[in-house]
């Protein structure tokens, strides 16, 4: 099975709750509530960002892109899911729906016993099953056995078989009577339950591909759960990164017309990565120096950068209707 499929599949199956630093970040990221899709155990939120151009601070040309999330909260299962899409909706909505019959479905049970088959539950919906069937073929033995006029149920029959052993062979009758009891209970009670168990985790393994096999055109153009999580937390971070590169940058020129983009952000970079050894420090001040001279001190640099460092974002969480501008 492909690995990439198997991680989305795992990350959708073993998703449990949305966080509430999610729904922040939704509102941070400029997410406007698009349409609500009802869905046959829950219902689907979706969230879009139309023509967003990330705010590179060095790119000089940035490809417009639609971006969306989608927020299901269902009778058991909750889920993310984040990716492009074209100007319509219509396509992902069909998807999300196809998501939902395929892997949210809710594991219901019936005085204990599981009536969804699933991998976990395989082993134990078998064996129950085959325990209650076998206890039915029992007792349909038994009222066959003892009420109807012929009497030639399979215990009857096997005691009047035990009744001439003994009458012609007494010695041998109590090993045949321990072998079959073990038999008659333990066929149905033991022996088909494990069997029917293993057919059920067969059963289990061959749904797993079919709901991959569901989920692969999904799998390779978005981001299920807790990726979907991680995603947004990156461009968050990336965004109040651009935005601080931008507003160092926009305090140096203001001292030295000599340090382009370029060369600020190779700064930058540097400094950001830490000045760990001598042979670090030595190798920027040197850079430093070739890009702008004399226009501004090695320690006017640091300070500016420093103090952009320990500023802390400002964000308003502001989620608009679409439908609604």
């Amino acid at each position: 099975m492909d690995a990439f499929l198997e991680k989305n599949y795992e990350a959708i199956k073993y998703y449990k709750d949305i966080s509430p630093r999610t729904y922040q970040l939704i509102g941070y990221l400029g997410y406007n509530h698009e349409t609500e899709i009802q869905a046959p155990y829950g219902v689907w939120n979706i969230y879009t960002k139309r023509d967003f151009v990330f705010p590179y601070f060095n790119i000089r040309f940035s490809l417009p892109i639609n971006r969306f999330i989608g927020i299901y909260k269902g009778e058991e299962k909750q889920m993310l899911v984040h990716g492009s899409f074209e100007k319509e909706i219509d396509e992902l909505k069909e998807q999300l729906l196809l998501l939902t019959t395929a892997m949210l479905t809710p594991v219901k049970k019936f005085l204990g016993i599981p009536i969804t088959l699933t991998e976990e539950n395989a082993q134990d919906y078998g064996y129950l099953r085959g325990v209650i069937f076998g206890v039915m073929l029992i007792l349909a033995d038994f009222v066959y056995s003892w009420t109807f006029a012929l009497r030639e149920g399979v215990l009857t029959s096997f005691m009047d078989y035990i009744r001439r052993v003994h009458e012609g062979n007494p010695s041998i009758t109590n090993v045949i009577g321990i072998l079959w009891t073990g038999m008659y209970f333990g066929i149905p009670l033991i022996l088909m339950p494990i069997i029917y168990g293993n057919i059920c985790m067969w059963l289990a393994r061959k749904r797993r591909k079919k709901q991959v096999s569901a989920i692969g055109e999904m799998a390779a153009e978005y981001e299920f759960g807790i990726r979907v999580e991680q995603v947004l937390e990156e461009e968050f971070a990336t965004i109040i990164e651009e935005k601080r590169k931008k507003a160092v940058y926009e305090e140096l020129a203001q001292i030295t017309d000599k340090l382009d983009k370029d060369g600020f952000e190779t700064l930058y970079t540097i400094i950001r990565g830490g000045l760990i050894s001598p042979e670090a420090i030595e190798a920027f001040i040197t850079e430093f120096k070739e890009l702008v001279g004399e226009s501004i001190s090695f320690e006017q640099f640091v300070e500016i950068v420093a103090k952009y460092q320990k500023t802390e974002p400002s964000t308003e969480i502001e989620i608009k209707n679409h439908s609604q501008r």
